[in-house]
């Protein structure tokens, strides 16, 4: 994914967050947001810094975003990044006071503020905000600037997954699974796994691809399905989650047929078709 992609589907992101300005800013920053998603960053930014100014959190994370990404008319500038999602954190926004926290553990154009960057994740988790959720349960799990806790750390991936992130919901499927910071609970780890699975989750469909793999006596469609499952999930995935899925489909072609393979394609080509754009 280019880094055109990545900002707008960051800005997508933030689309959700509540409306906190005046009807006529509304209106600005819609107009802005049509233009940001169309990469005429240039109209965005003139219509959505009245919008700005008048206060709506969302106009104020776009143009933190145009000042951290540099673009259309903004020279990259992290000290006015950082001043955008100070005043869009402020009014509650989400994606905002992520990306403060993210500014502070970094020191992207503020003094690196561990303490700062914690406070900021929790505000963004407690208003719902599930990337937040996920990286202090991160902390949590592996110690870092929180006190481990792997208990907290379930939790929080609970939350995320209860608010719908299809990631925290294989990840809980997981911790379930295994008993990690809460009792193991094998039927409902088997509920959440097929929630992600549902969704197209890259990490639960490497996990039923690896299940399918390992079985002796897996049927034929199975093999099929577990073929297409790692194919989806190489498409859509990244990391190590990519990487096992690519080891998983050369290992799953060796018990299957040109014919067999060309029907997991079709497979892979309806669950695509039925992904949200």
């Amino acid at each position: 994914m280019n880094l055109k992609a990545l900002v707008i589907a960051g800005l997508c992101a933030a689309t959700a967050a509540p409306a906190l300005a005046e009807p006529a800013s509304t209106r600005g920053y819609e107009l802005a947001d049509a233009y940001f998603r169309r990469g005429n960053f240039s109209s965005a930014y003139l219509v959505g810094l009245p919008a700005a100014h008048a206060g709506d959190p969302r106009a104020q994370y776009m143009l933190g975003l145009m000042s951290f990404h540099g673009l259309g008319p903004v020279t990259r500038n992290l000290a006015e990044s950082a001043r955008w999602f100070s005043l869009a954190a402020a009014r509650g926004h989400g994606e905002s006071q992520f990306a403060l926290a993210q500014a502070y553990a970094r020191g992207d154009g503020v003094p690196v503020d561990r303490k700062r960057s914690i406070q900021w994740l929790e505000r963004a988790a407690v208003g719902g905000h599930t990337p937040s959720m996920m990286s202090l349960a991160r902390l949590h799990d592996e110690g870092l600037e929180l006190p481990r806790n792997r208990e907290r750390a379930t939790q929080w991936v609970r939350h995320a997954a209860e608010l719908g992130d299809t990631r925290a919901q294989a990840l809980l499927s997981e911790r379930l699974r295994d008993g990690v910071g809460a009792s193991a609970d094998p039927e409902a780890a088997k509920a959440w796994n097929e929630k992600a699975l549902a969704a197209g989750e890259p990490l639960a469909l490497v996990r039923r691809a690896q299940e399918v793999n390992d079985a002796a006596d897996a049927r034929r469609a199975d093999l099929v399905d577990a073929y297409a499952a790692a194919s989806f999930a190489e498409q859509r995935a990244e990391g190590d989650t990519r990487m096992a899925a690519t080891r998983l489909k050369g290992e799953l072609a060796k018990k299957l047929t040109p014919s067999d393979m060309a029907e997991a394609g079709e497979k892979v080509a309806e669950w695509r078709a039925r992904q949200p754009m």
